[in-house]
């Protein structure tokens, strides 16, 4: 059995950082959910949710991108035209993973907050540019923690992954028994 104690310095880091990750959004989450007042477009219909969700999307599009590009120049800057060569720098192997990850997380989060719109009503879509928000904040985190050292990258990580799965899960559940 694996406890607390029997674990690594490193796994430690990893179990505080993801842990203040989930109290971090949790909070971001209530705080903007509840004391900031957000104004809604009217949006009645589900086809009305769904594109407004579907327009949010450029914000975690543009964080990909912003991969594409730095992968992209420090390439061309550093003279790792050829990625088949090897030899690249810490920065440009974190800047390859940053993107690798944040395709993965991405595809993710879009499919989660697009099924997610269907479920909500005209009050509760005001989720979505906060969770997208949410997104674009772990996304920064984990790209810039990455570059700090690998082990920070955890805390944005655990922000952009344990929302998206409370929202797949939630999107489940409401398949299954909405």
């Amino acid at each position: 059995m694996i406890t607390f104690a029997s674990l690594n310095q490193q796994q430690k880091f990893v179990v505080w950082s993801s842990t203040t990750a989930v109290i971090f959004s949790t909070v971001f989450v209530l705080i903007a959910y509840f004391l900031i007042p957000v104004s809604l477009p009217l949006l009645n219909t589900q086809e009305q949710r769904l594109i407004w969700t579907l327009q949010f999307q450029i914000f975690p599009a543009l964080m990909l991108l912003a991969g594409i590009v730095a992968v992209s120049l420090n390439r061309f800057i550093n003279n790792f035209i050829n990625p088949l060569a090897g030899g690249e720098s810490t920065s440009m192997r974190v800047h390859q993973r940053y993107l690798s990850n944040t395709l993965e997380q991405t595809i993710l989060f879009i499919v989660a907050s697009l099924i997610l719109s269907s479920f909500l009503d005209s009050y509760s879509i005001k989720l979505i540019p906060i969770v997208t928000i949410l997104f674009v904040l772990g996304r920064i985190a984990f790209w810039w923690g990455y570059l700090q050292h690998p082990l920070n990258r955890s805390f944005g990580m655990a922000v952009t992954l344990y929302p998206t799965i409370v929202i797949l899960s939630y999107d489940a559940f409401c398949l299954l028994y909405g």
